[in-house]
């Protein structure tokens, strides 16, 4: 006895693909059969206007398997240079205070104090300082300092008068390096990126100030536009499903 046949979904390998359509003349045909051969179709209209149209095919052939994967294949690039190193750190901004730095070199972490409000630095992939071109993966995170009378569990961290008094006179972008796990001759390795990026922002402080003004603005704008402007509900979108059956009967 032969085993009963059972339905195969479109695609390949047995893999379901929905293809969905923007109104009724686009349509993402790579990821559908090419030319099938229908048996039977049916169509359901859904709440929002749209439609799910069920396409039962004939099983397709090795060429027209062969055409679907070869539409599927992502086109051919370039090979790109090589990337700019990377400095990926975390910055916990505390709120007209300091920031505290945290990064992993080698293996080994790091933790420092940054005088640098680092949300200056948001949205912004890379610097270049003293001929050197690296990439920035910060995450940052803002802690506001309470209202008047509210009583924090821990105290609200500030630079120690030592510290801001050994700070050179005019200085704004300085940290001090708090935890270090590696040996005196890896530190100044693995605070060269950091090092790198506080001349950075002491060099554009202003026009980094500025940036970060205009950025809070243009958000506050936004927001309001959005506001006063609802987006209209998505256009309905029309769906194919193709399936056949495998085997025979």
């Amino acid at each position: 006895m032969k085993p009963p046949s059972r339905l195969q979904p479109a695609g390949l390998l047995g893999l379901l693909f929905l293809a969905p359509i923007v109104g009724a003349f686009a349509q993402d045909t790579s990821k559908l059969i090419p030319n099938p051969r229908i048996l039977f179709s049916s169509t359901v209209r859904k709440a929002d206007g749209g439609t799910t149209t069920y396409q039962h095919i004939a099983p397709p052939t090795a060429e027209q398997l062969a055409a679907l994967a070869a539409a599927q294949q992502p086109a051919a690039t370039a090979p790109s240079a090589p990337l700019p190193p990377l400095l990926n750190l975390t910055a916990r901004v505390y709120e007209g205070s300091l920031t505290e730095l945290r990064w992993v070199h080698q293996g080994i972490e790091c933790r420092a104090w940054s005088s640098v409000d680092f949300r200056l630095l948001e949205a912004i992939p890379q610097f270049e300082q003293d001929g050197v071109t690296r990439r920035l993966s910060s995450i940052t995170m803002t802690h506001r300092q309470p209202p008047a009378g509210v009583v924090l569990q821990r105290p609200w961290p500030q630079f120690p008068a030592e510290v801001l008094a050994a700070v050179p006179q005019g200085l704004r972008a300085w940290y001090v390096l708090m935890e270090f796990g590696g040996t005196a001759a890896m530190e100044s390795e693995a605070c060269a990126a950091v090092d790198a990026l506080h001349r950075y922002v002491e060099v554009h402080w202003e026009a980094l100030q500025a940036r970060r003004t205009e950025r809070e603005a243009q958000k506050a704008a936004d927001a309001a536009y959005k506001l006063a402007h609802p987006e209209p509900p998505p256009p309905p979108t029309n769906t194919i499903i193709q399936f056949w059956k495998e085997g025979q009967p």
